[in-house]
Formats: C-alpha cells, structure tokens, sequence
C-alpha cells in the first residue's frame, strides 16, 4: 500500500509539473489563433479585452496522456483513446478552425460510442424507476449512455467563461471521483483521476487569476469526457453507488446548461447560440454593481469564480457523503435547484436595476 501511495504521488507531481511546463510553454511562445483570439473578444459574453491563447488545454491533456502512457492501465488508456474524436475537433477550433458547435457535439457523442466499444460499459441502470425498463434495451441503454457522455462534456464547455471556473470545477470533481474510486478499492481508476487533477492544477496556475492563457473547447470538452467515463465506469461497476450522487458531482455544470436550454428555448432562439445570462457572467456583472464601477469587469472575472466555487465544492462534498443513498442525494439534488433558480433570478433581477442601466450607460 505505501509503494501505492508512492506512486500515485509521483504521477500527480509529475502531471503537475509537466502541465506547468507545457501550458507554460504555450503561453510564453503566444501560440494561438489569432483570428479565433479576435473573435474571443468581440463576442457578446467575452469578459476580456486582450489577446489571450485558447490551446492551454491542450498543454495540460499532453501532460495527462503522459502519465496515463506511464501507469501503463489498459482500461485507464482505452478512455483516453476514445477522447480523440472530442480532442481533434476542439483543437481545430482553438487552431482557427470554424467547427460549428453541432460538429463537436457529434464528436462527443463518436467518443461516447468508442468509449463504449472499448470498455464494454454503458449505462443499464441511473437509479430512476421510470427508466429501468427503457435502458433494460441495451440499443437504447447504449444510445443514451453516448449522448449523456456528449451532454455532459458540452457542459464543461458551456461554463468555461471565467477565469478558474471551469477548471475549477473540474478540479472538484476530479477529486470527488478519485476519492470514490480509492475508497471503492479501484486503484486504476483512482489513478487515472491523481492524473487528471495534476494535469488541471497545472493549467489552472496560469489561468487564474488573472487568465493568461485560456482552456479552450478542446480541454473543455476533453476533461469533460474524461470524467464522465470516470464517472460511468464507477457506477456501471460499483451498483452500490448511487447514480444521484455521481450527479451531485457535476450539478454545476449540468445545471448551468439546462438553465442556458431554458432560456434560449423561450427566446425560441437556438440552444447552441452563445449569450451572456450563464450564472457566472450574471455574477461578474453584479459584482461591478455592488462596487459602483470601481472593479473593473476583467478584475470582476476571478471574483465571480471564488463566489461560485464554495457552492460547487459543498454539493460535491454531499454527494461524496451521501455516496449510497439515492434519497439524501436526491433531497441534495433538490435543494441546490432551489438555490440555484432562485440565485439566478435574484441576479437577473440586480442586473435590470437602476444601478445596473446606470452602469452600461457608462
């Protein structure tokens, strides 16, 4: 057990130094795209004004690829094959490529279905009585299992429009999964999860505060597949573990994107048309509003994540503790909505103030 915990420590400073070194990279040598850097700035919920590289992603996932080549687990290398159709069409984007949103959606959804071919895995059971009999049809069960897996990576993209928010988050997550997977006995897939933190915390460092180089779709939507998989393989494997604790664990995420689903579905606009309401922009604008304009929206920006990770972490936290109990994460589940909905009105209600037209005057 010592020789374990040995090497699980050598592969999480390993990644985080090798993140370190490559992001770092990335960022001294200014590669980036700077059609896409230009587009970044103009667009309507762009929260900087600088040209900034998107491909830090792509340093951090070079870094975990390393670690997973060196832990040398078959079942560990099979997911990260499966992320390369994720992987291509977000690079291409962050490199100038137009890839339209619904392209890397479909990428998603391709990962999905190799992850499945290469793990056996899907998901046959979520802990909901409705859909016993429906994922019972393994066609079926295998068709959502890839869709989710695409939903959910979407989701990791959707919140990365702050500095440290969305690697943040993945950062929570990550954890939350490599705590579960040690404390189940799965030294590969906890493993797996050491890298995977080390890798993010690398790019994190240079992204927050002050964003210097940014994730981009490609790391988005990666690290998003990654912990899906994570996620999936612990519940298809450990049927003790409930479904709507592992949903605890990415409530953030999936909850910004069903708000965004909501909200451009009544505007009847598309759901894959960019805004600036998510949660996390709403916070930056009230938080230039609470301080009468002397808080610049770039300075605003990591603010808006040290406001919202708190909220994250505690019904992460939740669902590691009610890991087997599908009616204390559901109670969870249920509380955060309320708290969330209820945040999000009362930011929009702040933002169409007085105070806040006063501020866009300016």
């Amino acid at each position: 057990m010592e020789v374990i915990n040995i090497l699980v420590f050598f592969f999480f400073l390993l990644t985080l130094i090798l993140s370190l070194l490559f992001v770092g990279s990335l960022y001294y040598f200014d590669v980036m795209s700077v059609t896409k850097a230009n587009e970044a700035i103009s667009a309507k919920q762009a929260s900087h004004n600088k040209l900034t590289s998107r491909v830090g992603g792509l340093g951090a996932i070079l870094a975990l690829l390393i670690g997973v080549c060196l832990a040398a687990d078959q079942f560990i290398f099979f997911i990260a094959l499966s992320s390369i159709p994720v992987l291509v069409a977000g690079g291409l984007e962050d490199l100038g490529y137009n890839i339209k949103p619904v392209y890397r959606i479909s990428a998603g959804i391709v990962s999905g279905f190799i992850a499945i071919y290469l793990t056996g895995l899907w998901l046959d059971n979520v802990d909901f009585t409705l859909l016993t009999p429906i994922l019972a049809l393994p066609f079926i069960a295998i068709c959502f299992t890839a869709f989710a897996s695409a939903g959910i990576s979407n989701s990791i993209n959707l919140i990365d429009g702050v500095n440290g928010l969305a690697s943040g988050v993945i950062t929570v997550i990550g954890s939350a999964l490599c705590m579960i997977s040690f404390s189940v006995g799965d030294i590969g897939l906890g493993t797996f999860c050491i890298i995977l933190v080390g890798s993010i915390l690398g790019f994190f460092i240079w992204n927050f505060p002050k964003g210097l180089i940014f994730l981009g779709d490609a790391g988005a939507y990666t690290y998003g597949h990654f912990l899906v998989w994570i996620a999936i393989s612990l519940i298809t494997k450990y049927p003790d573990i409930s479904a709507w604790a592992i949903f605890c664990l990415f409530f953030w995420p999936i909850m910004d994107t069903v708000a965004a689903i909501i909200r451009r579905s009544l505007k009847r606009s598309s759901v894959n048309q960019a805004d600036h309401m998510h949660f996390h922009q709403l916070v930056m604008r009230v938080v230039v509003i609470y301080f009468g304009g002397r808080i610049s929206k770039e300075s605003a920006n990591p603010v808006s994540t040290v406001i919202i990770l708190p909220f994250c972490i505690l019904i992460t936290f939740l669902g590691v503790l009610f890991l087997e109990s599908n009616f204390l994460s559901i109670l969870t589940i249920t509380f955060a909505t309320f708290l969330f909905f209820g945040s999000y009105y009362l930011l929009i209600f702040s933002v169409r103030s007085r105070a806040f037209r006063k501020f866009i005057k300016n």
